[in-house]
């Protein structure tokens, strides 16, 4: 089978017997995407280690196993690594591109994704506050792929309310006479409400301008997003764990 030609965002890497690595990628063609990318870590190889980092941007050829989720990657070039200089940017980018392995699914191509990727990766590099970037980055992803989050009335009667509650379960708010829909809802504050409504508006490189948002905020939304990816994952483990070192 020809290969395809692709832009791809490197987003984990794994050492592979003495001289490959595996690399999860997510491609512009492709979506995601396993690949083996052989001998690059032998003394005479010409691809530079950026090449295969994660984080970096890459155009490479990619060979689609039929039989198997591990495919073959060739001839990867740099197109960009971005210098995050700050560390706290660094742990933001990093742990972006865990949320996206983790919960995007094999070979499901969707240029919505990869233009967020692509888009965070480029403001978070001049980012005054990585930690308001990475929370609107989860919003926004959350919603590409389907899981809510509604915010502008509840998700079950879809009336509008005074006050409402958070069902990840349902994917946004619900009201007080929908709350049993949900029994592991939590409660929400409206200040909390309006500054997820304010990052669901706008788009992700306008973010950077909002200057500052109260820590305890930033947490009680990395909450709401993480128990709406929970509930639509299989995943058993605690995955958001080294999100402390973020918020």
């Amino acid at each position: 089978m020809a290969p395809i030609k692709t832009e791809a965002i490197v987003l984990k890497k794994h050492n592979f017997r003495e001289t490959s690595v595996i690399l999860s990628l997510y491609t512009e063609n492709a979506g995601k995407i396993k690949c083996i990318l052989k001998g690059v870590r032998a003394e005479k190889s010409k691809i530079p280690p950026l090449a295969f980092t994660p984080g970096a941007y890459i155009h490479a050829s990619v060979y689609l196993k039929q039989n198997s989720e591990l495919n073959l990657l060739s001839s990867p070039s740099l197109l960009q690594y971005y210098d995050l200089g700050y560390k706290k940017n660094l742990i933001g980018w990093r742990l972006i591109l865990n949320i996206v392995d983790l919960f995007t699914p094999e070979r499901e191509k969707d240029e919505n994704i990869f233009s967020l990727l692509r888009e965070t990766s480029e403001i978070l590099a001049a980012s005054a506050n990585p930690e308001v970037i990475f929370v609107a980055f989860k919003i926004k992803f959350i919603k590409i792929l389907g899981y809510g989050i509604e915010l502008s009335r509840c998700v079950v009667c879809r009336k509008e309310s005074k006050a409402y509650m958070f069902s990840g379960k349902l994917g946004g708010l619900i009201c007080e006479e929908c709350k049993s829909k949900d029994p592991q809802r939590s409660n929400i504050l409206k200040k909390v409400i309006n500054v997820m409504q304010q990052m669901d508006r706008m788009d992700i490189k306008k973010c950077r301008i909002i200057k500052h948002i109260p820590v305890e905020i930033l947490h009680k939304i990395n909450f709401y997003a993480n128990i709406t990816l929970n509930y639509h994952s299989e995943i058993d483990k605690i995955w958001w764990s080294n999100e402390k070192n973020i918020l």
